[in-house]
């Protein structure tokens, strides 16, 4: 483990687990169930996840729910709660093909943020809210 890295990849592994235990997402993200497409997004997802953990930008709460503190961007920590129906609904109400803004609006909903927050928020942070939302809405 590098300087940069606070917590132990193993540690970082054990923390996503009981992450997904929490928010019920076993079933998911069980490769039986996913094509060879979503298998590479759920790795890449998982990787982004286990990164920031091992960073220690990404925490799992005593309620084993995912709060990110943003490295560039300056709004403080961003707690992800169990997503509900309300977080599809959320990017139905934007226009068809724009597939941002449904994200953005969808993570807005999880977070208990508002959408601009995301909106202008740096690519580095950006990318780990993003495969949060992911493993809820993919």
């Amino acid at each position: 483990m590098n300087g940069a890295m606070k917590v132990a990849t193993e540690v970082a592994e054990e923390e996503f687990a009981r992450f997904v235990a929490a928010m019920y997402l076993e079933d998911k993200l069980d490769p039986t169930f996913l094509d060879s497409e979503d298998k590479k997004s759920l790795a890449s997802a998982k990787g982004k996840l286990i990164r920031a953990i091992e960073r220690g930008n990404l925490v799992i709460d005593e309620a084993g729910q995912a709060v990110f503190s943003p490295r560039v961007d300056t709004g403080g920590p961003i707690t992800f709660y169990m997503a509900k129906g309300s977080a599809f609904l959320a990017m139905d109400q934007r226009k068809e093909g724009h597939h941002s803004a449904k994200m953005i609006a969808s993570m807005a909903d999880i977070t208990r943020q508002p959408p601009q927050r995301f909106g202008s928020m740096p690519m580095p942070d950006l990318d780990v809210c993003q495969a949060i939302a992911l493993l809820f809405l993919g």
